[in-house]
């Protein structure tokens, strides 16, 4: 976690505030897009709504399973690895597209790796 510290990143993350919410997990996604604007990055979330609101601003936004699929075609990550990461985080309740049974299949067929 970053402190925002500069005018420009508390503009900035007011920005995102106004864009997606200030509800709880709101925040966190105006945090991370807020982040990914100021660094030129990549913005990973899994929120539909979120998405909408990143990518309607320009920025590139992607979820877990992408995130994932790039690790892997890349060889950041293996397949093993990868699957064992989608077990665990939907353990956690997190909802995710495909479990780790199905990710490469899911990946194959989004073009994902």
């Amino acid at each position: 976690m970053a402190e925002l510290s500069t005018l420009q990143e508390l503009e900035c993350f007011a920005r995102w505030v106004r864009r997606v919410g200030s509800s709880g997990r709101d925040l966190g996604e105006a945090s991370v897009f807020c982040a990914a604007e100021l660094l030129g990055g990549i913005a990973i979330t899994d929120d539909r709504d979120a998405t909408a609101v990143g990518r309607a601003y320009g920025l590139e936004v992607h979820g877990t399973i992408w995130l994932l699929g790039t690790a892997c075609r890349e060889g950041k990550l293996t397949q093993v690895g990868a699957e064992n990461l989608v077990d665990a985080l939907r353990a956690t309740g997190m909802r995710l597209p495909c479990s780790g049974s199905t990710f490469l299949s899911y990946a194959r067929r989004h073009r994902l790796c």
